[in-house]
């Protein structure tokens, strides 16, 4: 199962979450390691480490963020996980769930945006201005009163003023122009690094910077087919060489190729083939 986050918050306890128009803002503490889990963070995504490490697994690397660190994640699926604190204690976090709207506004006044190809997160040691920011909104997260919806979106804007006043201005700038890249070689780069994630159409969208329509009319010029057609297929295609190639059961094949539901995948797989996933695995033992 792929978690959601900000939407699957409300089903974790002991976390304080606050909403400011569009923005989510989550503060979370864990009393015990967290395993390396997958999670799709369906908004760009800033996160505060306030005690213990953050640990991003990436293909080729690991990325570590240590308490008094900042990261910047774009909207996306990654594998993480969370370590204590090496003393007594809990690992405590701060997550800004941006609404792209605020983040365009900041790109729009900014005439010297260099564009970045990389996915990397970021991760940046906080100022001691930050750390003053950081502390304020949890304080109001905390001690809420009437106005702490306009007092966090106005934190969360002061937090980007400042990181664009750092001696990391640039690299930021490069990374936000990232987030919020529509261009037709960010949805093809999109397409191929969340092909066989479980996603729908509309995130499918919200990955590449588009509304729906938007995304369903630029994959249409690319591809030559409907999103929904062609990614289906590609994922069939995929799961047909795992079937007859590997040893994993039926679950697992419609797991890996994104298919939640394993009855759907078996349909689906049945349409584009002509017999059940379960005929191709016994042909190919019959054949050995």
């Amino acid at each position: 199962m792929l978690y959601r986050l900000p939407q699957e918050f409300g089903s974790f306890p002991g976390m304080c979450v606050r909403r400011t128009g569009k923005s989510v803002l989550a503060l979370f503490k864990l009393v015990e390691h967290q395993a390396k889990a997958e999670g799709f963070l369906t908004e760009n995504t800033l996160v505060f480490i306030l005690s213990g490490s953050k640990h991003i697994h990436l293909p080729e690397e690991e990325i570590i963020a240590r308490a008094g660190d900042l990261i910047l994640l774009k909207r996306g699926t990654y594998f993480m996980s969370a370590l204590l604190p090496e003393a007594a204690g809990a690992f405590q976090g701060l997550m800004l769930f941006a609404d792209d709207h605020i983040l365009r506004l900041f790109l729009e006044e900014m005439d010297n945006i260099r564009k970045a190809r990389t996915n990397i997160p970021m991760v940046l040691p906080c100022s001691e201005q930050l750390v003053m920011v950081r502390n304020s909104i949890i304080d109001y997260m905390q001690h809420p009163h009437d106005n702490t919806r306009k007092l966090l979106e106005l934190k969360i804007q002061e937090v980007f003023l400042l990181l664009l006043s750092g001696p990391h201005r640039a690299q930021v700038l490069a990374f936000l122009h990232h987030m919020l890249d529509s261009s037709s070689e960010n949805l093809t780069l999109t397409i191929r690094e969340h092909l066989l994630k479980p996603l729908s159409l509309q995130e499918y969208a919200a990955l590449c910077g588009l509304s729906l329509s938007a995304f369903k009319r630029e994959f249409a010029k690319i591809y030559n087919a409907p999103p929904k057609k062609w990614i289906n297929e590609e994922r069939l295609k995929h799961a047909d060489y795992l079937l007859r190639n590997t040893q994993k059961n039926v679950n697992e094949v419609a797991d890996e190729c994104g298919f939640e539901s394993t009855s759907y995948f078996i349909k689906q797989y049945k349409s584009q083939y002509g017999d059940t996933p379960k005929n191709v695995q016994r042909a190919k033992i019959a054949i050995f």
